[in-house]
């Protein structure tokens, strides 16, 4: 009897690992397909932000004229502005780091008011 259970209890142990090791294999099989289809999701998403910048930007004439007017009431006289274009597309991540240089920047840019 003692044989008798000590086969047994090898052939759970072989069928209880085989168990195991077939459901780790399928666990990496998806896995490995959620990687597949998120880097294939993550190029789509570059070619589309690529194909943004690449875009020549355009401004309706409505949201030119109330530009032009902001500028020239802050300024203080009449000024065309020519051309308008964004630095950063709005998918373009940000950093505090260059939060803080451009803030930097455009506080050093001041108007002083005519009187």
């Amino acid at each position: 009897m003692n044989g008798n259970f000590t086969s047994e209890m090898g052939t759970l142990t072989l069928v209880g690992v085989a168990i195991v090791f077939s459901v780790l294999s399928i666990i990496a099989l998806v896995v490995a397909g959620f990687k597949k289809l998120d880097d294939h999701w993550q190029t789509q998403e570059e070619s589309a932000a690529q194909a943004a910048l690449e875009k020549d930007p355009t401004i309706d004439s409505t949201s030119l004229v109330l530009i032009s007017a902001a500028v020239a009431t802050v300024v203080g006289g009449r000024f065309r502005v020519r051309k308008i274009h964004r630095l950063l597309s709005p998918k373009t991540k940000r950093t505090p780091w260059s939060s803080q240089g451009r803030l930097t920047l455009q506080g050093s840019h001041t108007i002083r008011r005519k009187k």
